[in-house]
């Protein structure tokens, strides 16, 4: 009788932290409710619902945020997330620089540095971001104490379950995880992902994606990523590497790709790729307000700059993106055969091009596709830009928080 009570008692526990994850989740993604839409999403009955809500009120979880419209009678309660629970670091790395940043629950952002730290395959890297992220922490008063976890993204081969970025392996000491190399520093829950996954979310959660099933996220920076979303999920593959659209072999006779192999996508349509052909045509002769950007100086050269001169009217600058947004689309136009998506959202440095990058790769795209896969299909550039991957980070780091505190 003991035995049946225990599972009796366990069954519901597990179904109460079912419905609290939930409700947080909601009140993260959807903002503030009341308890009977919180009774009525759920399947609990208002003294349920109410219950848990007094639970997680006590517990500081949640807290009263006003009153909502009333059809009739009393206007209903609203309840919504305690921002001030806690707040998360998020460290955004690629191979150009590092961003540190801190939000709050309502993902406002607290505090973020921009630190010249590039990531580069040795323990050194580690070294110095730890380094910098202590002194980050410690000149805006904040401690580890008052940090819920810590959000990593960046570029590679990341396999999510196992914590690891085969890229990069040498980041850490032989066989040790990334994760928990972090992990054993901060002493603190530590979420790593790939960076183009980490802007599909935030696409997904809190730009042109939302509600939206069926979705392609290119992202173009250092490297080219794309992101997929099938039935509303993100799709990772069997090692969580899907989406390596960089490395698709475009020019069997072309450059060779910093992962080994030659003629890679990357190697003509990343930003590195945009900066060496603009080097290269300048070289040669071709006329150009780069020159008077740079003050002559071409190691100074940037995407910015690009992009400056193209929106400037710089014929050069606009011949360049034009290039490589035809080269992208070719590559997206394969991906939409295979994927058949209802909207491609373009982000990344070279999205602060506008029109100038995604026109090209829409001509692209209306040329090499068949004419059924584009009926339905819409391209937009990210609203969100880099913001999209710092969101993505956070959202993906509060669902696995969750999860672990309910489980």
């Amino acid at each position: 009788m003991d035995l049946v009570a225990e599972e009796s008692n366990s069954v519901i526990d597990i179904r109460k932290n079912r419905i609290r994850s939930h409700l947080l989740l909601h009140l993260y993604q959807s903002g503030d409710t009341s308890i009977n839409r919180m009774a009525r999403l759920f399947h609990a009955s208002i003294p349920s619902a109410t219950g848990i809500v007094n639970d997680l009120m006590r517990e500081g979880w949640i807290t009263e945020t006003g009153t909502g419209p009333a059809r009739a009678g009393r206007p209903p309660v609203l309840y919504g997330l305690n921002a001030k629970k806690y707040l998360t670091l998020i460290m955004d790395i690629n191979r150009h620089d590092t961003q540190l940043v801190i939000f709050d629950l309502h993902n406002q952002l607290i505090v973020k540095l921009k630190i010249d730290i590039r990531l580069d395959d040795s323990s050194t890297f580690l070294d110095a971001l730890f380094a910098a992220t202590e002194d980050f922490l410690k000149s805006n008063n904040i401690s580890l104490g008052k940090l819920w976890g810590i959000g990593v993204s960046m570029p590679g081969l990341i396999n999510t379950s196992k914590g690891i970025n085969l890229t990069y392996p040498n980041l850490t000491p032989s066989g040790v995880p990334l994760v928990s190399y972090l992990k054993k520093y901060f002493q603190l829950p530590i979420c790593l992902f790939n960076d183009t996954k980490a802007t599909t979310i935030g696409e997904h959660r809190f730009g042109f994606a939302v509600n939206k099933s069926q979705v392609l996220t290119i992202n173009i920076d250092w490297g080219v990523g794309l992101g997929i979303i099938i039935n509303g999920e993100v799709f990772n593959g069997a090692s969580g590497f899907a989406g390596e659209l960089g490395h698709i072999q475009v020019k069997p006779d072309g450059l060779l790709c910093h992962c080994g192999k030659v003629g890679c996508l990357d190697t003509i349509t990343s930003a590195i790729a945009l900066i060496r052909q603009a080097k290269e045509g300048i070289r040669s002769g071709r006329a150009t307000i780069l020159t008077q950007i740079v003050n002559d100086n071409l190691d100074l050269l940037e995407t910015s700059h690009i992009i400056e001169a193209v929106h400037a009217g710089d014929e050069f600058s606009i011949d360049l993106l034009s290039k490589v947004g035809t080269e992208l689309g070719k590559g997206l136009a394969t991906a939409v055969h295979l994927f058949n998506p209802e909207v491609i959202i373009v982000g990344g440095l070279l999205a602060e091009a506008g029109p100038f990058i995604s026109n090209p790769i829409e001509q692209a795209i209306n040329k090499y596709c068949l004419s059924d896969f584009k009926n339905s299909l819409s391209i937009h550039i990210s609203k969100l830009g880099s913001k999209a991957r710092l969101l993505g980070t956070q959202a993906h780091l509060f669902e696995h928080l969750i999860a672990k505190e309910f489980p």
